[in-house]
């Protein structure tokens, strides 16, 4: 079997590295000991590291696009939305160094700005159509000027729970992240669920305990 493209095998191991040691801790030449080639080989791919993490910034933007279909106009469900949550909590695994040290990187890399930037206020504007489509169907029970708030909650939970842990001093994997994020996000939920879909949420909630 044919080995993956030198290039290909770069990003692939760049991102485990930056999301095992983060970004700043990792260097040109750990990279390339990790594909097992030279520092020189490397350099002909990418001349410096910025470009390694635009490259990655650019697949996580290809990635992102997935995440962001709007609900169903009609009948949304609790399904659909949480096949919205795992997309996004899937998403936010596979590129963990980018929500990490935020500050520090988007100083680093202008174009890690523009690009984090652009993901949060998609990621509200499609978090909140789906509360809208989950309040429309019923399944939850909303005033006009929560909705906001509460989606804003949300995202913060998504994408900075990780973080949360990390300054308490509690060690986090991939898995166990995605799924307190899954389960602060449905317990955000649950106090607004009718009382039809309660019973939904309430099984959910003890799914990702």
């Amino acid at each position: 079997m044919a080995k993956p493209d030198t290039r290909i095998r770069i990003l692939v191991n760049s991102l485990h590295l930056f999301n095992e040691y983060g970004e700043p801790n990792t260097t040109t030449n750990h990279i390339a000991d990790e594909v097992d080639i030279s520092p020189g080989n490397l350099h002909y791919h990418f001349r410096r590291k910025s470009e390694l993490v635009e490259a990655l910034l650019a697949e996580f933007q290809a990635d992102a696009r997935r995440v962001f279909d709007p609900p169903a106009d009609q009948h949304a469900t609790i399904e659909d939305f949480l096949t919205f949550l795992h997309l996004l909590l899937e998403v936010l695994a596979a590129y963990r160094f980018l929500f990490r040290d935020t500050a520090t990187l988007v100083s680093a890399y202008p174009k890690a700005s523009h690009a984090l930037k652009g993901f949060s206020k998609a990621l509200n504007a499609v978090t909140q159509l789906h509360v809208e489509a989950l309040r429309r169907e019923y399944h939850l029970q909303l005033k006009d000027k929560e909705v906001s708030f509460l989606c804003r909650n949300l995202v913060v939970i998504a994408l900075f729970s990780e973080r949360y842990d990390e300054l308490c001093g509690i060690e986090t994997t991939a898995d166990s992240s995605a799924l307190k994020a899954a389960r602060g996000i449905l317990g955000m939920l649950a106090p607004y669920a009718s009382e039809e879909s309660m019973p939904v949420f309430a099984e959910l909630t003890a799914l990702y305990n």
